[in-house]
């Protein structure tokens, strides 16, 4: 069976941002219908704007400026206007209005922007005024999202340098050490800006920017060690440039459908196409956990093809190969096993949780999540959406003070679904009941991961299916091709 997964949304968001930047904006950005709903909405922030600065209007106070439901959208867009001299007022939809942006906002005050929050501090909707932002090195802190440094880092070039020295300085944005969550989602903002051309380097707690373009462009880790060079673009899987036709496929939807095939196949041989093997996405790190946690399950890439194929073997036929077994460092370093519960620290990848989860429930697998504080701040409060859904269900599970989740299931999935089913367990009808009704809480990827606990006989209803729309448009005609209609799963 094979898959082709949407486009990386984290991408895509920020090459439109860039290329917007560039001033192509009028010029390259096409719409696509089958993007997912957040890059829609980033291409239509960024094309409203295009449109208003060609009438002049971009400075009219009383415009509103629309970034949807995602919190990306919403900070990058924020930085963005204000850094083009834009006024009026930016909202969005859904929980947009209850995701953090007070330290962005302060980032941007202090660099000499105008903003008033017009409801409750530190969250949207904002007004912005017409200012002109100048560089000042910044200390941000970035133990809540990385996507405050990002937005600053995506803006640089259009800041203002007050410095009267004929050589630019650089300028600098830094953060207590060791705290910024999501990391590599800001190593991607960086990758994408110098595969853009511009100069930057990564010091592990601080980003040098210089405009003119002195020093050769470069990454380097907080170890000292140098991660990134503009050779390393060069030979990417889908090209150098930020043509948003080269756009690698969605690690976060691969995790939703691999972590399902690892526990109870879909197929003997599931192939995902347009993936990059070595992509800096978050969620990649799959690879290096699934060795640990599937070792049943092997994967072998197909570069001609840019696709990976699975295969999921009985545990009596346990697969390690070379590679697999070498990748197993990187895993290590986030998880562990003892006393016979696995112990995850996810705050680097927050959006797999959802399907780590569901892995756990499939498999009976004690399970313990870290890190995660910042997932409250999502689509949803995703710790209390799992947890909510997962009493529906009988699993049980407990909060580890605000930073984590412990899951302690009783028994496999196929095991404990068995009082859902009718007529496939010895129960009498009284003693019988029907699978609960569970809540996505407007989230996509709490849609897609309790989809992941379909059987042949055991539906899950939900209560928006068609949330997905948000990252994933054709989740569940891909559902269909393993023989699940979207009507047994609502």
């Amino acid at each position: 069976m094979s898959l082709t997964m949407p486009p990386s949304k984290s991408e895509l968001i920020r090459r439109i941002f860039i290329q917007a930047i560039q001033g192509k904006a009028g010029q390259s950005i096409l719409l696509d219908s089958t993007w997912p709903q957040d890059v829609k909405d980033a291409w239509s922030l960024v094309q409203s704007y295009e449109s208003k600065r060609q009438t002049g209007q971009h400075a009219a106070e009383d415009f509103v400026w629309e970034a949807g439901e995602a919190g990306t959208v919403m900070r990058f867009g924020l930085a963005f206007l204000v850094a083009q001299g834009c006024e009026g007022i930016l909202k969005g939809s859904g929980r947009a209005h209850k995701r953090p942006i007070g330290d962005l906002v302060g980032a941007l005050l202090t660099c000499g922007a105008k903003i008033e929050y017009l409801e409750r501090d530190g969250f949207p909707p904002l007004r912005i005024r017409s200012s002109l932002l100048s560089k000042k090195d910044l200390v941000l802190d970035a133990d809540m999202s990385s996507q405050f440094i990002s937005a600053m880092v995506l803006v640089a070039p259009l800041l203002h340098d007050e410095s009267t020295s004929k050589e630019p300085a650089p300028w600098v944005i830094s953060w207590p050490s060791h705290q910024v969550s999501s990391r590599p989602y800001l190593e991607l903002t960086i990758k994408e800006m110098i595969s853009a051309g511009y100069d930057m380097e990564w010091n592990g707690d601080s980003i040098r920017y210089l405009p003119a373009g002195h020093f050769r462009s470069r990454v380097v880790s907080s170890q000292g060690e140098s991660i990134l060079s503009v050779g390393a673009i060069t030979r990417r899987d889908f090209g150098a440039s930020v043509a948003l036709n080269q756009v690698e496929g969605d690690w976060s939807a691969v995790s939703f459908w691999i972590w399902r095939q690892s526990v109870i196949p879909l197929c003997h041989r599931l192939k995902i196409c347009f993936l990059n093997s070595e992509s800096v996405q978050a969620d990649r790190i799959i690879m290096d956990l699934l060795p640990l946690l599937a070792p049943q399950t092997t994967c072998c890439i197909d570069p001609a093809e840019c696709s990976l194929i699975w295969e999921t073997h009985g545990l009596n036929k346990i697969i390690r190969t070379t590679e697999a077994i070498e990748r197993l460092g990187a895993g290590h370093s986030i998880a562990s096993k003892e006393q016979g519960i696995w112990r995850i620290r996810a705050t680097d990848f927050p959006d797999m949780v959802p399907s780590l989860v569901m892995w756990a429930v499939l498999s009976g697998n004690p399970l313990d999540i870290l890190g995660i504080g910042h997932l409250r701040f999502k689509e949803s409060d995703r710790i209390r959406a799992l947890s909510f859904n997962l009493n529906l269900l009988g699993i049980l599970h407990e909060n580890l003070d605000r930073d984590g989740l412990a899951i302690r299931p009783l028994c496999s999935w196929k095991a404990h679904s068995r009082q859902f089913v009718a007529g496939q367990t010895s129960l009498s009808d009284s003693e019988y009941r029907p699978i609960p009704m569970l809540r996505c809480f407007g989230d996509h990827r709490m849609a897609m991961a309790f989809s992941m606990l379909v059987l042949p006989d055991l539906s899950i209803p939900l209560d928006d299916p068609e949330v997905v729309r948000k990252s994933y448009p054709g989740f569940w005609k891909d559902w269909a091709k393993f023989g699940y209609a979207l009507q047994s799963l609502n």
